[in-house]
């Protein structure tokens, strides 16, 4: 009896396959979106459902061919301004040698500025002409008046700048002054003319400039005033 209820389930399932009563597809699979249908699926398709699904995924290869190939002209692209790139880079490393010397020499030297003496204490024959001549203080003999400037509180009443003892101590100035009080008989032209200054009296242009709230007229210079030197 059990045998003839399975060649009876058999026979309606054959039957079934063959009248297209088979389990259907509910779904429709969209390639160009990266849906697809699993093996299972695909074999549950019928003939013009296969045809379909084939055509899509021929399309959706040939859009995914157009983007490599797309991406492919890009990569070509960049590889060529990257060519380009190098070579310019290639052309400025002599100048980027050079300006690193140069960047070098100059760190040596501000690292040379830095250490010179701030203070000096006078020695026996001593002078300020000798001093400013001195290769730790100035280097320059001509430049001993800064010296004579920046030590007022202690060669005061001396009318001789020259007049100096030994163990006194002067201050070597070593910046470059943002301000400066004028001194009797002076004028703008004197003062940019100054080394620590400008060093050029054609620059008296730029004080006047830099004080017009204090200066009106650049001859009326009065002793006393503090002038903003620009920088």
């Amino acid at each position: 009896m059990l045998h003839k209820l399975a060649v009876a389930l058999v026979l309606l399932v054959a039957v079934a396959l063959v009248t297209g009563c088979a389990p259907k597809i509910t779904r429709t699979a969209d390639p160009s979106g990266g849906d697809f249908y699993t093996e299972e699926e695909y074999q549950k398709l019928k003939k013009d459902q296969r045809e379909a699904y084939c055509a899509d995924l021929l399309d959706a290869y040939g859009g995914g061919q157009d983007c490599v190939d797309t991406a492919k002209a890009g990569l070509a692209r960049e590889s060529e301004a990257i060519g380009d790139l190098e070579d310019v880079l290639a052309g400025l490393t002599p100048q980027l040698m050079s300006l690193r010397g140069e960047v070098e020499g100059l760190q040596g030297q501000i690292a040379y500025f830095e250490g010179l003496p701030r203070m000096y204490i006078i020695e026996k024959g001593d002078f300020l002409y000798k001093i400013a001549g001195m290769e730790e203080v100035y280097a320059d003999p001509l430049k001993w008046k800064r010296i004579w400037r920046a030590n007022k509180g202690v060669l005061e009443g001396f009318s001789d700048p020259n007049l100096i003892y030994p163990d006194w101590e002067l201050t070597i100035p070593r910046d470059w002054p943002h301000s400066y009080t004028v001194k009797e008989g002076e004028n703008l032209w004197m003062i940019a003319k100054r080394w620590e200054i400008y060093g050029d009296g054609r620059l008296w242009t730029q004080i006047f400039e830099a004080n017009g709230d204090v200066l009106s007229d650049p001859d009326m210079v009065r002793p006393g005033q503090t002038l903003t030197i620009p920088r």
